[in-house]
This record gives C-alpha cells, sequence and structure tokens, in this order.
C-alpha cells in the first residue's frame, strides 16, 4: 500500500471516530460523492464564507479520491465505509491525537 499522507490520516479518523468507520450521504444531483462528502466534512472545520472553504473541500475531495484508489475507503450508494485495512490506518491514530488536531484545524477558522 501507498504511504497515507496527513489529509487522508485525518480523514480516516474523522470517518473511524466521528461514525465509526460508516457515513452514510445524500449528494446533490450531478455532484461526485468525493465533493459532496468533501464539502460536508469542510463544513463542520470552514464556514463556507471563509475564503479557504474551497481549498479545504478541493484537498479532502483529493484525498477522498487517493483513500478510495487505496482501497482504504469503499464508496457505493450513498455509503462511505472504511475498509479493513482502513480501519486498521484510521485506529492507528490515537483518539487523543486526532482530536487535538481537529481542535487545531477548528481554531483556524
Amino acid at each position: 500500500m501507498s504511504a497515507v499522507s496527513g489529509v487522508e490520516r485525518f480523514l480516516l479518523a474523522y470517518i473511524y471516530y466521528e461514525y465509526g468507520g460508516k457515513l452514510y450521504f445524500q449528494a446533490a444531483g450531478g455532484e461526485t460523492a468525493e465533493s459532496f462528502l468533501a464539502e460536508f466534512i469542510a463544513e463542520e472545520f470552514v464556514p463556507r464564507s471563509n475564503p479557504n472553504f474551497s481549498k479545504v473541500s478541493e484537498g479532502f475531495a483529493g484525498a477522498l479520491r487517493s483513500l478510495h484508489e487505496k482501497g482504504l475507503v469503499v464508496m457505493r450508494g450513498f455509503e462511505v465505509m472504511l475498509t479493513e485495512e482502513g480501519r486498521r490506518v484510521a485506529s492507528s491514530v490515537p483518539q487523543e491525537e486526532y482530536r487535538e488536531v481537529k481542535k487545531k484545524f477548528r481554531q483556524t477558522r
């Protein structure tokens, strides 16, 4: 398996700790699952009115595509879930470390 970037690692931990490894969503017509999920997740950390919102959202979308290509997440229909390997990588991120990164991310709002 290829190396996992910091953003990819954060997204794996986010799905693992916040949603138990499986996240359901309802994408708007014409939008890719990765783009919709990226915006959904980005909104938790950066308001849409923030000039950096699209940059964060695009970074998350790219990371989600990469995680899918690496076989760490499966996207089908209206769900994204961690594979066994994705769970292994996500659970290697200590929950306290994840919370610290999440806290720092929110402070940049």
